[in-house]
């Protein structure tokens, strides 16, 4: 009955959103993007090269989760090299992450919806010999139809962020046999794996891993790079960098508000704006305009190589955030100060550079705990509290310094992981 239940309600609220899809679909082509790989229709140049290969299926939904699975995939391939690989994300961002990052993989597609027919059509395509997915990614259809088919499933770096998990709990009717599809369960913490079995996952199956994130190769930038790095955003002298990556709305705003406060006392004070999806660059545009500050795209100074006096640069371009944070004199990590749970604050660290972020961790709770508790960071609530603690640190270096060697350590202490979950996963395999 309760899978029944959930392809109806699935199907109404198909039915009821398609003209929103359909409307999006016309007029961005982001939208367009994989939408035959979403259906299940077979896709040249994609479902051919598994053909008959009976590849490892690898999901990772997202950037986050492709990032996470960089060391995964490169030790299967090492260990493994036979085993031929196919790599799924869930969006565009991810999708264009992968085929940036990952090499080694037979093709990239993106997830099917969670329908009957598309679930049946891709996983026939694919036929793989096993499935693992990133973190938590649970669709009830997807999962159950591969049980049916003895197709074997494991969760890898497994998480359950408190609101995913309250979420889940209301509706544990729906996840039971899902999960009793998945034969393995490596999860990030004792109580990711806590979690985890209260949602129904049988007790044996699991085990605590640690987090593959602390394990991820630290983006490399050499001094000449940098340089480069610097030209592209019109900034030529040692001036102050406060770095705003991954914003969602309101973030920009507030960031902007710094700047303001900060602008007197330090006036060369350069702030970049990095919007966590690109097609809110138009939106954050409209704010600019607003606030009456003098800005640039990213993408402008690359082609004239002059800020001309703006003290705002907006980041239009992918891939180049991670690198940009070594740059920072300051750096604020977003979707952290609205509810959407934060985003990766280990990339600054690994830059030995203290992170600021909002009380909204949710995603990466036990880190964002860690970096407070070790004096790598601070969590911040009002402009107030970010501009004195911003001042802090562009006024004593010894502390801005003692900060970075700090949230360095974290990494080093928790790395590891990725060797735990390749023995669950060949042991799985």
């Amino acid at each position: 009955m309760i899978n029944p239940l959930y392809n109806s309600l699935l199907t109404l609220g198909l039915i009821l959103s398609s003209p929103f899809f359909a409307l999006k679909i016309i007029t961005a082509s982001h939208y367009r993007r994989g939408l035959s790989q979403r259906l299940g229709i077979r896709c040249k140049g994609v479902y051919e090269k598994v053909v008959d290969e009976k590849p490892l299926w690898i999901h990772a939904a997202s950037v986050g989760e492709v990032l996470a699975s960089l060391p995964i995939i490169e030790g299967i391939r090492q260990t493994k090299p036979e085993l031929s690989i196919l790599l799924s994300t869930m969006t565009a961002t991810g999708n264009d992450m992968a085929k940036k990052r990952v090499s080694g993989v037979r093709a990239i597609t993106f997830f099917p919806l969670d329908h009957p027919w598309a679930v049946r059509r891709t996983i026939s395509l694919v036929n793989p010999r096993a499935f693992l997915m990133a973190e938590t990614e649970i669709w009830p259809n997807f999962l159950m139809e591969l049980g049916r088919r003895g197709i074997p499933v494991m969760l890898f770096n497994g998480r359950i962020s408190t609101r995913s998990f309250r979420w889940y709990k209301c509706f544990r009717f729906f996840f039971t046999s899902p999960l009793a599809s998945i034969s393995a369960f490596s999860m990030q913490s004792s109580l990711d794996a806590q979690r985890i079995i209260e949602m129904g996952a049988n007790p044996a199956r699991v085990t605590v891993s640690g987090n593959i994130k602390f394990d991820q190769p630290p983006p490399v930038i050499t001094q000449k790079e940098k340089k480069a790095l610097l030209q592209t955003l019109g900034i030529y002298g040692d001036q102050p960098i406060l770095i705003a990556g991954s914003t969602h709305g309101g973030e920009e705003e507030f960031m902007l508000k710094v700047l303001k406060r900060l602008s007197p006392e330090y006036p060369d004070l350069v702030l970049i704006l990095a919007p966590r999806y690109l097609e809110r660059v138009r939106e954050v545009e409209v704010l600019l305009k607003r606030e009456k500050v003098l800005w640039k795209r990213k993408s402008q100074l690359q082609a004239s190589g002059e800020r001309e006096g703006a003290a705002v640069v907006l980041l239009d371009t992918m891939g180049e955030l991670s690198k940009l944070y070594s740059l920072g004199s300051l750096i604020f990590v977003g979707g952290s100060l609205v509810k959407v749970g934060g985003h990766n604050i280990l990339e600054p660290l690994f830059f030995k550079k203290p992170v600021f972020f909002g009380p909204f961790m949710d995603h990466f709770r036990e880190i964002s705990d860690e970096v407070i508790r070790r004096g790598a960071g601070f969590q911040i609530r009002e402009v107030d509290e970010m501009v004195f603690h911003a001042k802090a640190l562009l006024e004593d270096a010894s502390l801005k310094s003692k900060m970075g060697k700090c949230g360095f350590e974290i990494i080093r202490h928790n790395r590891g992981a990725t060797d735990k979950t390749l023995e669950t996963i060949f042991r799985f395999l």
